[in-house]
Parts: structure tokens; sequence; C-alpha cells
């Protein structure tokens, strides 16, 4: 019996219902009969008070959050009142509340996702699993090296890797050592020591210079950006502030699960494909260079 813990954070209830039918579709691809499946919601608007929630075969603890550091600091609140109740889940299934929202799930990529938590779940050692996106070039995050990272609208880990992180957020001083806590116009969000490389990546979606965000999106290969995206100001730093702390979070959970040996899993993202059309390229490209090659010394050897 393998026992699977949903921790979905959410800001208010208004985008409940379309998550946690989400949730129950990756529940169907993954739960085996005598498995045990949990929901946690954790709602950061709340500040006191508990409740249940019952729909789409749930019977969920709806708790107060912690929002210091938003979603990380939400779901380790969530993880925290599951160890409460002496349960220690075999997997881990993170969700916030753009999942639904800003994702489109066909009913093939919901399966895909649970049918691969299904298959991870035997294994011992640390994993995690979500949307891979890789950079362009190696970057020097605060905390080593990265060429790739989960994004953290949906993920999955288990409770080996989970143990060993401790918590998913990197904790709220070392945050704030990285980020300015007060706005002044000649300098940005980052602190000096930040690498600028790194930095500029960060902040490429989220400070809206149009043309300096123009051009750093096409240097990035970024599509999209921030929703709330704006240009940096007195009025706007706060936010962005406490958005770039989240994002730093999200980078650094991969750098934290890489030291801890965990692999790193994506079943669905199009660069997997695109990767192995490459790669087959390359070696078919490489093996007609070789023959060519060969038959050259041939010649010159007759």
């Amino acid at each position: 019996m393998t026992h699977y813990s949903f921790v979905h954070l959410e800001f208010g209830n208004g985008r409940r219902e379309p998550s946690v039918e989400l949730l129950s579709r990756f529940r169907e691809a993954f739960a085996k009969p005598g498995d045990r499946v949990t929901l946690v919601v954790v709602d950061n608007a709340r500040t006191t008070g508990e409740e249940t929630y019952t729909g789409f075969g749930f019977e969920a603890r709806v708790i107060p959050g912690d929002n210091s550091n938003r979603e990380f600091s939400g779901w380790d609140a969530g993880v925290a009142a599951v160890l409460s109740r002496s349960d220690e889940p075999d997997v881990w299934i993170f969700t916030n509340d753009t999942v639904a929202r800003h994702q489109g799930w066909s009913p093939q990529r919901a399966a895909r996702f649970g049918q691969e938590i299904e298959k991870l779940s035997v294994h011992s050692g640390p994993w995690i699993l979500g949307e891979v996106h890789d950079y362009v070039r190696s970057v020097r995050t605060p905390l080593g090296p990265q060429l790739e990272y989960i994004v953290t609208y949906g993920f999955a880990m288990n409770n080996t890797l989970r143990k060993g992180l401790v918590t998913l957020s990197p904790g709220n001083e070392f945050l704030d050592s990285l980020v300015h806590d007060s706005f002044e116009p000649a300098r940005k969000l980052f602190r000096d020591h930040v690498d600028p490389g790194y930095a500029q990546t960060r902040l490429v979606f989220m400070v809206a210079d149009p043309d300096e965000m123009a051009q750093t999106k096409r240097k990035f290969k970024w599509s999209g950006g921030w929703y709330k995206a704006s240009p940096l100001t007195a009025e706007t730093f706060e936010d962005m502030r406490m958005k770039v702390r989240c994002v730093l979070s999200e980078t650094l959970l991969s750098v934290r699960a890489r030291q801890l040996g965990a692999d790193i899993r994506s079943p669905y993202d199009a660069r997997n494909g695109r990767d192995r059309v490459r790669r087959t390229v390359q070696f078919f490209a490489d093996k007609l260079w070789e023959r060519r090659f060969i038959r050259r010394l041939k010649k010159s050897a007759g």
C-alpha cells in the first residue's frame, strides 16, 4: 500500500473547485486498490480556524497557511499539518491555485502525470517530478550552478527527498539576504552579491521595462511573462519583492534537490521529445561523417 498526500495551496477559495477536480484526475491515474490518498488544502488568506471540504471523492482538511513566503511557506504549513497527525506519506504532491487556471491539462497530460507518479512511487532514492525548464546556458545561483529546474505550479516528490529538504522554502532570512528590503530608484530587486546573469533570468518576465524586457526575453528564450509584470517603482516594489522571493525558492528547490542526489523527472514537457529528435539526428550525422572518414582513409591507404 502506498500513501499519497496532496498539499494544495490557495489564497481564498475562488479557484478551489477546478483545482481539486484536476487533483482527482491525477488520483485516478496513480491510485491502486489499497492505496491511501489524502488532501490538505492550505488557504494562505485564512489566519485562523479549520474546516472540512468534501468534493470529487476527497474529504479534505482546509487549514490556515503561512504567507510569509507565499506558496512555499504555505506548503510547509501543509506538510506540518499532515505530520502533526503522525502521518508520513510515501509520496507528496504539491500544487497551487494556478495549476488549473494557467495550465492546459488534457486528459492525456493529466494521466501521464499521474502515471509517472505511480511509476516513481516504488523508487526509494530521492526524486522530484514536474515540468522542467532549462536555461540557454549554465547560471550561477546563490546555492550553486544550475542548468534546469522544476516549475512549481504542480510537482511531486517522495518522502525521502522531503525529509532531506526539511522545508520547501529555503527560509525567509536567507531569501532576505538576496533581495533588497526597500526601494531605491538606482537599484533593482537583487542585492549586489547575487550573480547578475542569474538575476537577469529571474527578472526577465517580471520587470516590464518594454524595451529591456523584450530584448532579454529574446536572449533567454522566454515566451511568457508574469500576469502582474510592471515597471519597478516604489508602489510595485513590495509585491515584486515577494514574488521574486518565490521565484528564487522555485529554482533553488531544484538545486537543493540535486545536492541531495535527487533524480529530476518530467513526464510530459516537450523538451524531452525535442531532445530525443535532436540526439537521433546527431547520431545519424555522426555515423555518416564516420563512414565518409573511413572511406577517405581507405582510399588514401590504397
